[in-house]
């Protein structure tokens, strides 16, 4: 998998690609979670990229909002579509995660 990476300001922005699944998920995970241990407070998840996602990335995801929570930080994943975006919505995490419809719209809640 690989997993491109971006920042606006002080906001670090994640773009995995291809599938999110029991393969490819602890690189997101170990990517992801290292950066919350070195000091990040604010991660974009953008799944633009992404065409698949399974119960271990939606582990991945949860992991990361939940240590970022715990250090007074904040998750917000944007750009789910497809088989991606239902998989999200059927887990019932588009009501525990913050989601966003975009990039800029995810950018723009930590303004």
């Amino acid at each position: 998998m690989q997993i491109e990476e971006t920042r606006s300001g002080d906001i670090l922005i994640l773009r995995p690609q291809g599938r999110l699944d029991a393969v490819s998920s602890p690189a997101l995970q170990d990517n992801a979670l290292g950066h919350v241990d070195a000091g990040a407070t604010s991660l974009v998840l953008d799944m633009e990229k992404v065409e698949y996602l399974s119960s271990a990335g939606l582990r991945v995801v949860l992991m990361a909002a939940k240590r970022l929570r715990e250090s007074g930080g904040r998750l917000v994943v944007c750009s789910l579509h497809g088989i991606v975006l239902e998989v999200f919505g059927m887990s019932g995490f588009d009501k525990i995660i913050e989601t966003a419809p975009d990039q800029a719209a995810a950018l723009a809640t930590f303004s």
